[in-house]
């Protein structure tokens, strides 16, 4: 079954620096950017203690791990606690401290869902623009993400916040995500193809030769390519396809 992944505008409700521990807002009922709505009455929690944390759904790049998770409300809320051990742990946490990674993505497998009832149209008339409710999900982990309103902004603001060897992870899962390769202050494309001269003649050489074509990136454009992997998960396809695959739809 698909991992659905939703994020939600962070809502920071406790930091204790000591202990290197955050309280946040991970999930609400309203209705997302897909359309969907997952109800924190659905939560179901059978592992989440000890849960790992991520950064944008990154299983490379973990950053701490659950103390707790618990519905309150219309709210799903978790403890976690940022690890010391790493130089990326301890530079995320100051970015969530600092407010300029605020937001968190949910990753779950869906259980119960359906479209809204007249009955909760009529209580919540939002919901009229909403095409599925998951009416009980298992929450599998979750991961500080950014949504920022304007991502370069944000991303300048991290440059200046985070150690190095933190920024150079940043730019290498951005870059990755866009098939390009960061090496030292270049941007390499590997689906490029160049001719090559052959030695004596001058001309083209008879075999064309496969290179990489590599020119060098200004650090706004570094932080394009960065800011294109904070923006929110699309869940479009996903979804669409997990219930293509349970209607026996084949594309």
């Amino acid at each position: 079954m698909s991992i659905l992944r939703k994020a939600f505008e962070g809502q920071l409700l406790e930091v204790q620096p000591g202990r290197r521990e955050i309280v946040a807002c991970i999930s609400t009922a309203a209705v997302d950017r897909d359309g969907d709505v997952v109800l924190p009455d659905g939560l179901v929690r059978k592992n989440y203690s000890g849960l790992t944390v991520f950064y944008n759904h990154d299983t490379s790049l973990p950053l701490g791990s659950a103390q707790w998770v618990k519905k309150s409300g219309e709210r799903v809320l978790a403890k976690y606690r940022c690890t010391d051990k790493t130089q990326f742990g301890r530079d995320m946490f100051a970015l969530a401290q600092d407010g300029v990674l605020n937001s968190y993505s949910v990753g779950f497998l869906p259980g119960e869902y359906s479209s809204p009832t007249p009955e909760e149209m009529a209580r919540r008339p939002e919901l009229k623009k909403a095409r599925r409710i998951y009416r009980q999900w298992e929450l599998l982990e979750f991961s500080l993400v950014g949504i920022p309103a304007n991502p370069e902004a944000t991303m300048l603001a991290i440059s200046k916040k985070v150690a190095p060897e933190t920024w150079a992870i940043l730019q290498r899962t951005a870059a990755a995500q866009k098939g390009l390769e960061v090496t030292g202050d270049t941007l390499i494309e590997s689906s490029a193809t160049a001719m090559v001269p052959a030695p004596a003649t001058g001309t083209n050489h008879p075999h064309t030769e496969l290179l990489k074509a590599v020119r060098l990136l200004t650090r706004v454009e570094i932080t394009r390519h960065i800011a294109g992997n904070l923006r929110a998960v699309d869940t479009n396809n996903i979804i669409d396809a997990l219930f293509d695959r349970r209607a026996g739809i084949v594309r």
